[in-house]
């Protein structure tokens, strides 16, 4: 699970077209990033489920590391004038799909492993 940090901030200070800009850097870093039979999308607001069916706890950490890194060096611009609005980060809920598991309890646990790293201080990867 990704979320965008002070995603309202942006909506708020800025507006809701920069709002969609800072949506549209976040599809297209997890489009540059999530290939093959592994799957993104986006699951509420300012929140996006990545599926890494053959990839284990370890690795999916790595992988919410890159996307977080990647977020983390992109510079949102207000589309209408250039104007340079900052960074964005996120925070990334690790989880592993275990033995009788089922969709609902691994997004849980993904969820909750989020909101330990909003709390740790938000542009985490914590599983």
């Amino acid at each position: 699970m990704i979320d965008i940090d002070h995603f309202k901030r942006f909506n708020d200070i800025y507006g809701h077209q920069v709002g969609d800009e800072v949506l549209r850097v976040m599809g297209q870093t997890l489009k540059d990033v999530v290939k093959g039979q592994d799957m993104a999308a986006r699951y509420g607001g300012e929140e996006f489920a990545v599926l890494l069916p053959e990839t284990d706890l370890e690795r999916a950490k790595k992988v919410g590391e890159n996307i977080r890194g990647l977020v983390a060096r992109r510079v949102v611009r207000r589309r209408s004038s250039g104007e340079l609005l900052g960074r964005i980060t996120v925070s990334v809920g690790v989880a592993q799909f275990g033995h009788g598991d089922c969709a609902e309890s691994l997004v849980e646990r993904a969820d909750r492993s989020l909101y330990v790293a909003k709390r740790q201080g938000r542009n985490i990867v914590n599983g």
